[in-house]
């Protein structure tokens, strides 16, 4: 059975279907429970539900390596690995064959989201990039964005998998996931998602840092994300579209996705130690 067009199913249904969201965990853990597939899950959760759709449809099972509070979903056969990563949204799966190595390393990439243009109307698509190190078994995934400002294609995050690391379970266990979520490295809760018809991204973030900590909950301090990258403000025309566009994409209201990010940060103030320090959050466009 050729299961390429079963990965490739499975990636592009999650990707329209279950948003990116790190608002959606505060809400199943220590919430009232998990919110509805339309309002989105963490990288991790967008992960086994594209696992679970694979196995249903085929029955290939996935390797979850893991790495840096990132799994995706890696299918390994016959000298070849395969990749599903709905938090790095791209348009069709990466697969990394052994018969293309060169110099003990075998390279491949392929286009991902946003699309974006640059200022002469070019396309200028997202990548996300593979590389696999025979001799020690190292996997490397990076995925890079045009920058409109740079006018240059960005790194936007790069994980590094060894093939012996592998989650002894998924979905993880519930303590395992309310541990992970009370570290550090959380700076904002947001959601992004990519709407089916036009195929734009839109990003709707509460960044944590720069005010004090009673006033982590303020509306007025969130901030949106358009395809090209660019920050618009709470309470202008930018941000209202931008937001349209995210409440369209998941069947729902501004005031609802709105809501939604706010209530999980006033349950992240009350879980979270009021010592907790964040690192900065850039709200430059890209």
């Amino acid at each position: 059975m050729n299961r390429l067009p079963v990965f490739a199913d499975a990636l592009e249904e999650v990707q329209f279907r279950v948003p990116y969201s790190s608002a959606a965990s505060y809400h199943e853990y220590y919430g009232a429970g998990a919110p509805p597939w339309r309002l989105g899950r963490g990288c991790g959760w967008q992960t086994f539900e594209v696992a679970r759709l694979v196995e249903e449809r085929c029955g290939a099972r996935s390797t979850q390596l893991y790495a840096g509070g990132h799994s995706p979903a890696m299918y390994f056969g016959d000298g070849e690995i395969t990749i599903l990563d709905p938090y790095l949204p791209h348009l069709e799966p990466l697969r990394l064959r052994r018969a293309d190595a060169e110099s003990g390393a075998v390279r491949a990439d392929t286009d991902a989201y946003p699309l974006r243009v640059r200022a002469d109307g070019t396309p200028a698509p997202s990548r996300l990039s593979g590389t696999w190190w025979l001799a020690d078994g190292v996997l490397l995934l990076e995925y890079a964005r045009y920058s409109p400002r740079r006018a240059a294609m960005v790194t936007h995050r790069a994980f590094t998998f060894h093939l012996s690391t592998e989650l002894p379970a998924f979905p993880v266990p519930s303590g395992f996931a309310r541990r992970l979520l009370l570290e550090p490295m959380q700076n904002n809760l947001s959601i992004r998602a990519l709407h089916r018809g036009e195929r734009r991204i839109g990003e709707l973030v509460l960044p944590f840092s720069g005010r004090p900590r009673e006033q982590l909950v303020d509306s007025d301090c969130l901030i949106a994300k358009d395809n090209q990258g660019k920050v618009s403000r709470a309470g202008t025309p930018e941000f209202a579209g931008v937001l349209d566009l995210i409440a369209d994409a998941v069947n729902g209201t501004p005031a609802e996705v709105t809501t939604y990010v706010l209530d999980a940060a006033a349950i992240y103030d009350k879980v979270v130690p009021p010592s907790q320090d964040w690192p900065e959050y850039s709200v430059e466009d890209e």
